[in-house]
């Protein structure tokens, strides 16, 4: 199993999801999703209308996506989203079989 896989958080109801990767000791947020919301999807952070995208969707750059502190500040309206991906990231780093051979002591 690889660190850098795609994982995905949904909030506790299940309206919101985020794609992320953890990258080095961080999450890096590459989509997040709002089932209870029909905004237009848009990249973010210059909010470009992505019009082939399904509506309440925001794609962040994936050259430089952002880590859970800036997301977090940005859509403060997802705290129920973020409290769970850092629970998830938590998991994800102390998870010794996610580590790749290399790196496990024995």
């Amino acid at each position: 199993m690889r660190r850098d896989r795609l994982r995905t958080t949904e909030s506790p109801d299940g309206r919101k999801v985020a794609i992320w990767r953890l990258l080095r000791s961080g999450a890096h947020i590459l989509r997040i999703q709002n089932r209870a919301d029909a905004t237009p999807a848009y990249r973010w952070p210059d909010r470009k209308v992505l019009p082939a995208t399904a509506p309440d969707v925001v794609l962040f750059d994936d050259a430089t996506p952002p880590d859970l502190a800036t997301v977090r500040e940005a859509f403060p309206g997802h705290l129920d989203l973020w409290d769970a991906l850092r629970e998830d990231l938590w998991a994800a780093l102390l998870d010794a079989s996610d580590l790749p051979a290399s790196s496990r002591r024995h």
